[in-house]
């Protein structure tokens, strides 16, 4: 019986398949090593940096966002007491 041993393109699992059947015979799952400790230390600062952007975006809207409606405020007072 012939076979063919084929690696999945997503899961990277390794399939033993048979030519003959066309049946899968074995699968091998992929093994993934640990992860270095540099590689989660930078992947951590990383994280820390973009979350830092991220508030900083939502607190200058958020500043934004008061200064319109203090200014909307303000032209419906200006509007009132011209009445």
């Amino acid at each position: 019986m012939e076979t063919l041993t084929v690696k999945c393109p997503c899961c990277k699992a390794v399939l033993t398949v048979s030519k003959d059947l066309g049946t899968l015979l074995h699968c091998e799952e992929y093994k993934k090593g640990p992860a270095e400790f540099g590689d989660f230390i930078q992947k951590q600062k990383n994280r820390k940096e973009e979350l830092e952007r991220k508030f900083e975006a939502s607190k200058e809207k958020s500043q934004s966002r008061l200064k319109t409606i203090e200014e909307k405020i303000e032209l419906a007072r200006r509007r009132e007491t011209q009445e």
